[in-house]
């Protein structure tokens, strides 16, 4: 067996997570405040019923490392990652 075949592998093997962290990177980079607080929104107008409003909801930076903002609607929470993921939400009469 030729020895360069035996490191095959292993470029494939860094290749793919390369990929990975160049496509984690480059959606962090990405995603702004002003989409993650209206799909937040959006996400209240259907939680919230017809009282909401898209202008209920704002904006404030997390105080937690693992998180980049809390977007607040009314008396709804969503506490949102670096990656503009929902991580927890807080809403009336749900203990969280």
């Amino acid at each position: 067996m030729p020895r360069r075949l035996i490191f095959l592998p292993v470029l494939a093997l860094i290749a793919v997570v390369a990929g990975i962290g160049l496509m984690l990177g480059g959606r962090a980079a990405t995603t702004t405040e002003t989409e993650v607080i209206e799909r937040m929104a959006a996400r209240y107008l259907t939680e919230a019923g017809t009282e909401a409003a898209r202008s209920d909801c704002e904006a404030r930076p997390a105080v937690s490392d693992d998180l980049w903002l809390v977007v607040a609607c009314g008396d709804y929470e969503y506490f949102v990652d670096a990656y503009g993921r929902l991580v927890h939400r807080n809403a009336p009469g749900v203990a969280s």
